[in-house]
């Protein structure tokens, strides 16, 4: 049930008690209510300045709702239904995922670069803690198990691929070695291909 329909149902309930104490509950309830209606258009007005905001960038990019869409991730139907992208009465407010992706999506694109570039390096290193944490507890099971394992382990992994990614792993640790490594490698990384 909505809030208001929950102050409408609270009215009803206060009134039966009737009195003095429905008239103090009754102005507070309002007050209230009154207050509750001011943050629905506070945020209907926010909702069409970020509509308002996107549709200017898609204006100014010539994009058609289509690739607005697909850049936003949402689906093209969803955002025309959205004020100042429907042609009909039924334009409404998006919900708050899409209008918090709406505002990430306005943010990234008037930051500069160096920004937006921090925020994906971020991603990736948080993607690499993962791996690293992912591929510590596999070799651990190698670690702990019995020789002829380790013996399939290296029948089927390029030595050469392994300690590629593991001198790589080191160098990113200090930007001088990683330079003077970068122009001294000839290795690359061959995705466990057989020799």
């Amino acid at each position: 049930m909505g809030k208001l329909k929950q102050y409408a149902k609270l009215d009803g309930d206060l009134y039966a008690c009737g009195g003095y104490e429905y008239a103090t509950m009754r102005q507070s309830l309002s007050k209230r209510m009154t207050t509750m209606g001011n943050e629905v258009k506070s945020q209907q007005e926010q909702a069409k300045q970020l509509l308002s905001q996107l549709h200017a960038y898609a204006r100014e990019h010539n994009l058609s709702n289509r690739q607005l869409a697909e850049e936003l991730g949402a689906p093209s139907n969803t955002l025309s239904k959205w004020w100042f992208f429907s042609g009909g009465k039924g334009a409404r407010k998006p919900s708050e995922s899409h209008l918090n992706v709406i505002k990430e999506f306005l943010e990234a694109k008037n930051k500069p670069e160096v920004y937006v570039k921090l925020k994906e390096t971020r991603r990736r290193i948080e993607k690499i803690r993962y791996l690293l944490l992912l591929l510590e507890d596999e070799l651990r099971w190698f670690r702990d198990n019995e020789p002829r394992v380790r013996d399939e382990f290296r029948k089927e992994l390029n030595a050469s691929d392994i300690g590629y990614v593991s001198s790589l792993l080191t160098m990113l640790t200090e930007e001088d070695k990683f330079n003077r490594w970068l122009a001294l490698t000839t290795t690359r990384f061959q995705s466990f291909k057989k020799k």
